[in-house]
């Protein structure tokens, strides 16, 4: 049974039962909208390609399917064959969107060695920084958009320097073979523990520093500059050895061209 501040009162805009006034009508209410389920992006090569970027990154290059990137993207893997031929397209594409994000400049005679060390920094910087990116790229001739325009800048880079066309032909791709392999080792550690990766290489050097030097007399010898360096400096020198190597073919192909 009802209290008295229970009281039943009359419905919205009923007449009065008890002499009280009549309520006016109620107004309309809004709406509530439900969340939207969570919405498939619209399939397109760009949208495949980011989320296969993504694949990348948490599974690996081993582990880059197209059902992995169908799965991220909400849909069946047969759905992606309509704007991806299949996985060596994928990869393809991958790499050409990363090597996308490389800045390039107009080739500049005056500072092509520093263009050169800097196109190449900017490509490790990328590539390293997706799990096994660089794995991508390697055996594959540039044919897609955005690698080619950056072969274009490169190679323009080196004739800038005066090399010639067949120091630039096969320098450029030893190039890219020494940036693609020392973006994959820097990747390699990308993910790892730091406090693992200092204990790890402070034994490299203990283990060096102890060989016995009537055995390995060169190895202890050299221990110091081969443990010592970081992973830039290391770089660095190997890209100025790459260069000054170019330059020096090149030097011997003009010498080996004159006549007599």
């Amino acid at each position: 049974m009802a209290t008295s501040s229970q009281q039943a009162r009359p419905a919205t805009g009923a007449p009065a039962t008890d002499g009280q006034a009549a309520l006016p009508a109620a107004p309309p209410r809004v709406a509530r909208r439900r969340p939207a389920a969570g919405r498939r992006p619209t399939l397109s090569v760009p949208v495949i390609v980011a989320a296969a970027i993504e694949v990348l990154d948490e599974a690996g290059f081993a582990g880059l399917t197209m059902r992995r990137v169908a799965d991220r993207l909400g849909t069946g893997a047969a759905s992606l064959y309509a704007h991806v031929s299949g996985r060596e397209e994928l990869l393809e594409l991958v790499f050409d969107a990363l090597v996308g994000q490389v800045r390039l400049e107009d080739p500049d005679p005056a500072r092509w060695r520093e263009q050169t060390r800097r196109l190449m920094r900017d490509l490790r910087d990328v590539l390293s920084s997706h799990t096994d990116a660089a794995l991508a790229g390697l055996g594959r001739v540039p044919t897609a958009p955005q690698t080619l325009a950056a072969a274009e800048v490169l190679t323009g880079v080196l004739r800038a320097g005066g090399l010639s066309d067949r120091v630039i032909a096969l320098g450029f791709d030893q190039l890219v073979l020494y940036v693609s392999a020392s973006a994959y080792e820097a990747g390699l550690y990308r993910k790892a523990d730091p406090a693992e990766l200092e204990r790890y290489f402070a034994g490299v050097h203990a283990f060096y520093a102890s060989l016995p030097p009537a055995r390995y007399p060169v190895l202890t010898a050299i221990a110091p500059d081969m443990t010592g360096a970081d992973g830039d400096e290391r770089f660095e020198f190997g890209l100025n050895v790459i260069i000054a190597g170019l330059e020096a073919a090149s030097a011997a192909d003009k010498a080996g061209q004159q006549p007599g």
